[in-house]
């Protein structure tokens, strides 16, 4: 049996052993260097009961105890005995006119009483801030209400300057406190006004008795007397007239001594 020639063997082109050889050698650094890096998973945080009841609870202010006022100024203390002067923006309490009420008012309504400060800020070396008692009545607002101050513009928000100019109008058309009288809206006492003079009653006057009218009738002449006149009996025996008799002219009973109706015997 005669061989049979052998095929000849196809040779694989030299691009396609190339083309294998940098997929084999992707494949290898793919395989060594490629590993995915597993992710970590977040664990939950741990929640604590501290955590959330802080988080959920308000924020409580200081417990402060008001000693003493004087004006616009108020001194609180706290529980450790820390006092604090705190000034109170937007009034200016009654100095002189409606002073004296002012001040006994105010007395009564802090003094004693616990309160807390809302927006509190410095200035000025001062600590300004909104005084609350403990039912959330605002100090200030209060205070013009009652007539026991004026509103000011100094140091307050806008919003907060309605609030207090609302509280002041009140007062005015109700003319409380210092709106009313004696003061009516003056910050100075009116003068006293002096007192009435009393002018005493004129004294009745008397009536003058009246003059008596000059009698026209003669006098009624004693018995024995006439118009001619002796001084004493030595005038009448000058005269010659002596003895003088009752009837005679120039009988008197003066010159009748013994009364016997003979004069100068």
């Amino acid at each position: 049996m005669p061989d049979v020639p052998a095929t000849p063997k196809r040779r694989v082109p030299t691009w396609i052993k190339i083309v294998l050889a940098v997929f084999a050698v992707l494949f290898v650094l793919g395989a060594v260097f490629g590993k995915p890096t597993e992710k970590p998973v977040a664990q939950p945080a741990p929640t604590t009961t501290t955590a959330a009841t802080t988080s959920s609870s308000p924020l409580v202010d200081p417990v402060l105890r008001v000693t003493r006022v004087a004006g616009s100024s108020i001194v609180v203390s706290d529980t450790a005995g820390i006092s604090k002067t705190v000034y109170v923006p937007g009034i200016q309490p009654a100095a002189d006119c409606y002073g004296t009420e002012t001040a006994s008012w105010a007395t009564a309504f802090l003094v004693g009483k616990e309160v807390s400060l809302q927006s509190v800020t410095e200035e000025t070396g001062r600590t300004l801030a909104h005084v609350l008692l403990a039912d959330g009545t605002d100090y200030a607002v209060a205070a013009l209400q009652g007539g026991y101050a004026r509103f000011v513009a100094d140091a307050v928000t806008d919003s907060y300057a309605n609030v207090l100019r609302s509280a002041e109008s009140a007062a005015t058309a109700a003319k409380a406190g210092l709106w009313g009288p004696p003061c009516n809206g003056s910050p100075t006492m009116p003068p006293v006004p002096p007192p009435p003079v009393t002018v005493p009653p004129a004294p009745a006057s008397t009536p003058k008795p009246a003059a008596p009218k000059p009698s026209t009738q003669k006098p009624t002449e004693e018995p024995g007397t006439s118009s001619v006149y002796y001084a004493n009996c030595d005038a009448a025996r000058a005269a010659g007239a002596a003895p003088i008799y009752v009837g005679e002219p120039g009988y008197r009973a003066a010159l009748d001594r013994n009364k016997d109706g003979v004069a100068c015997e």
